[in-house]
């Protein structure tokens, strides 16, 4: 009877997941451990060995790298390589995290190992090509403990870890509902808002390209409390990978003093990518505070801090069935600088407002723990007040903000926006 038994020793270190038959007490064995670690800059890298011979290889999609261990491809790739017998060793860069896959001589079981997690699996599938779709799928469903990881060692993931993920964004979607002059300079009743977004983002050896429309809709009350509805949408371009992100945020700005307002918000979240190997969907609860700390009429400071908490629900969609348990409480903390202008356009009102925020997170481990932004806007002028609205203000506003943080994080960010 053949079962598994875990005694491989793999460049120097002891790994499970080797499979060998009992009865006849015959260890399997890869090749030797002269194998390379994988080279490149794309989001998936792999090192070949066979036979003595290594070949690099990379992806920008995570069915793209494991077509690589396609037996064909192989075949023609190694000229030794005899399909089904030959022993092999790959070292995989999974976005970040080092892993290593292989197979015995002989045998069509594939062997999937992270040192770093202390992870082995075997996946056999009758044949080899079977057995690699067994760990694709592996990571789609059940590779929870890889899954999370991610959020730790990769610098692009569409969750968590980094300011394009969904985490982030819904953190400061949740910030500018209870800051934001979008909201604080609007008449009594209803309206929209429509934005459009630009962000790139530069972190490590890759590039992240987002485009956002952010649509929102405000009611004011008579007692200028309001009502926030948000429903961004999401593009994002990962180094020829795409990835999607959408979430709904509700949120009530509370006028307790005419300094001082508070904003509950309830958010729900979902990102994902099918190049990337991930899905999932998160919900949120967040409080944002902004104090006035002082007003004239050449200038105003204000003080906006939020708390809040941010987690994961099990995703079970097509492919996908997922469970990251990730839960963080993210703060955000900024001052801010209004000068109004003294000269009119269009017979309507502008500020100046030029910030500094920064946001940190606690809890699971990510990518990231905290990034600092730094930005300028011209926008609707504020009002000298909370308890009152700016109805000269402009509905217009543009600004462009400079991005910093943990983990070798740089990217400058555009935005447009017009209130109807």
């Amino acid at each position: 009877m053949n079962t598994a038994r875990f005694a491989l020793k793999l460049c120097g270190a002891v790994i499970i997941g080797c499979v060998f038959n009992v009865q006849a007490e015959e260890e399997c064995t890869l090749p030797p451990c002269t194998c390379p670690a994988p080279v490149g800059s794309d989001l998936f890298n792999l090192s070949l060995c066979v036979d003595g011979a290594s070949a690099q290889t990379s992806a920008n999609s995570i069915s793209g790298i494991i077509a690589q261990l396609d037996e064909t491809q192989l075949a023609g790739q190694f000229n030794t390589y005899e399909q089904g017998v030959s022993a092999a060793v790959y070292h995989l860069d999974l976005r970040g995290l080092d892993a290593t896959l292989g197979y015995s001589y002989g045998s069509t079981a594939l062997m999937f190992v992270v040192p770093s997690l202390g992870i082995s699996e075997i996946f056999d599938g009758g044949n080899r090509n079977a057995s690699n779709d067994l760990f694709e799928q592996y990571l789609k469903e059940s590779g929870k403990e890889v899954a999370k990881e991610l959020l730790r060692s990769s610098p692009v993931d569409p969750i968590a870890g980094n300011p394009a993920s969904v985490q982030s964004q819904m953190s400061e979607g949740d910030f500018e509902a209870g800051t934001s002059s979008t909201y604080e300079s609007t008449p009594t009743g209803q309206n929209l808002s429509l934005d459009a977004r630009f962000g790139s983002y530069s972190i490590g050896d890759v590039t992240q390209n987002v485009f956002t429309l952010p649509i929102s809709y405000s009611y004011t009350f008579s007692n200028y409390d309001r009502l926030i509805v948000r429903a961004p949408i999401t593009y994002i371009e990962v180094d020829g990978a795409t990835a999607y992100r959408g979430n709904l945020g509700i949120a009530y700005r509370k006028n307790v003093f005419t300094e001082w307002s508070i904003t509950p918000a309830l958010g729900y979240g979902i990102s994902g990518s099918s190049n990337l190997g991930s899905l999932g969907q998160m919900i949120s609860g967040s409080l944002t505070s902004d104090l006035i700390l002082h007003r004239s009429d050449a200038l105003r400071i204000s003080m906006g801090n939020m708390v809040g908490y941010y987690a994961t629900l099990p995703t079970d969609f097509g492919e996908y069935s997922i469970n990251y348990t990730l839960k963080n409480t993210i703060t955000r903390n900024g001052l801010l600088f209004s000068i109004p202008m003294q000269t009119r356009f269009w017979n309507r009102a502008f500020s100046v407002d030029v910030f500094i925020t920064d946001t940190s997170f606690f809890g699971d481990a990510l990518y990231t723990n905290s990034y600092q932004e730094f930005g300028i806007s011209l926008g609707p002028a504020r009002s000298s007040a909370k308890l009152e609205a700016n109805q000269s203000s402009h509905p217009f506003g543009l600004g462009i903000k400079y991005l910093t943080g943990d983990g070798d994080i740089e990217g400058l960010e555009f935005n447009f926006g017009y209130r109807f």
